[in-house]
């Protein structure tokens, strides 16, 4: 897979969380592979989550420096959040029973024309109209991102 992969907010909190070492060190290799490749997409919907968890929810910075942190994100911002993202997202969660804010994102990475979506919240391998999701900490991740 060598397209381009939409990640959700959960994987980019990952990368600052330093309860789960392992989780952490591979949230930051798929993360810095993924944007040296160009291939890492997030819409403003992600960028919003990532300053609620780690700000405010978690407090794995503080808020002050979190607009630090996303900067590097900021480039790869190119999936829209807009009236037609609303739209398939109501199609997306009456499809395939999933909750109202990962239909959201899902449509943005739709819209952005994403090959996957990675994430740790729903199915590995688990296809949603033409994304696939892949969980980056699942025994098939690295051959499946193409991050070599």
């Amino acid at each position: 897979m060598t397209g381009r992969l939409f990640f959700d907010t959960n994987i980019l909190i990952y990368a600052l969380d330093p309860k789960d070492p392992a989780k952490r060190s591979m949230s930051m290799e798929v993360i810095t592979k993924a944007l040296t490749q160009g291939r890492l997409v997030v819409s403003p919907q992600i960028l919003n989550e990532c300053v609620w968890v780690a700000a405010y929810r978690k407090k794995l910075v503080p808020p002050a420096d979190i607009e630090r942190y996303l900067s590097a994100f900021h480039h790869a911002c190119t999936a829209p959040l807009d009236v037609e993202t609303h739209r398939l997202a109501i199609r997306v969660s009456a499809k395939h029973r999933l909750s109202w804010w990962d239909s959201i994102a899902l449509a943005s990475a739709l819209q952005a024309r994403c090959q996957a979506y990675v994430s740790e919240d729903m199915r590995d391998g688990q296809a949603v109209e033409s994304l696939t999701i892949i969980n980056p900490f699942g025994p098939r991740a690295r051959a499946t991102l193409a991050l070599t």
